[in-house]
């Protein structure tokens, strides 16, 4: 059971940036369409002078440009730990109540009221890990980026410490 979570938490970390990357999408531009209003078809040197300064203006939108991505190497860390915080997350949950089942007793207070509910402990572990992936993108979006990325490998490693130990407890419960 442990093997293939360990295999696929190993996995997401060398997930490849681009399953990560913002969506944009490009609308069409109807070329006839320009030239029947009396706009003028930009040429390349403009639309490369323009993406290059794009800024956020009313030009740039006009034209049709999708709006500044941010290129920083470290939104690609975040990212990631965002997807390991749901892996954490669903990890410990799943342990969480496969201990219950085995007659294990919760032992955190905040998720105690809701040990016995299968779906409240779900929605438990789900807004934990919104809450660690909001709280970082707080920070980011602040101009704290390291700070976002340490928050979130400390909520994560917290987490996973937890995970290993509901393992320990589901495994002397079950007597391996």
């Amino acid at each position: 059971m442990r093997q293939p979570l360990v295999l696929a938490f190993i996995g997401l970390l060398f997930l490849p940036a681009t399953l990560f990357a913002q969506n944009v999408v490009i609308p069409e531009i109807s070329w006839q369409a320009m030239e029947s209003t009396g706009l003028k078809m930009p040429t390349s040197a403009n639309l490369l002078a323009l993406t290059n300064n794009y800024t956020g203006s009313i030009e740039a939108q006009a034209v049709g440009l999708p709006p500044m991505v941010d290129h920083d190497p470290r939104r690609t860390v975040l990212s990631s730990l965002h997807a390991i915080t749901g892996v954490v997350q669903t990890y410990d949950g799943l342990l969480t109540l496969r201990v219950l089942r085995a007659g294990g007793v919760e032992t955190n207070p905040l998720v105690k009221p809701v040990a016995g509910n299968e779906k409240a402990m779900i929605g438990v572990k789900v807004a934990a890990a919104m809450a660690t992936v909001m709280g970082s993108e707080q920070l980011w979006k602040n101009g704290h980026k390291l700070g976002a990325i340490l928050a979130s490998v400390v909520a994560n490693s917290a987490m996973a410490l937890v995970a290993h130990h509901n393992a320990g407890v589901l495994r002397q419960l079950e007597g391996r």
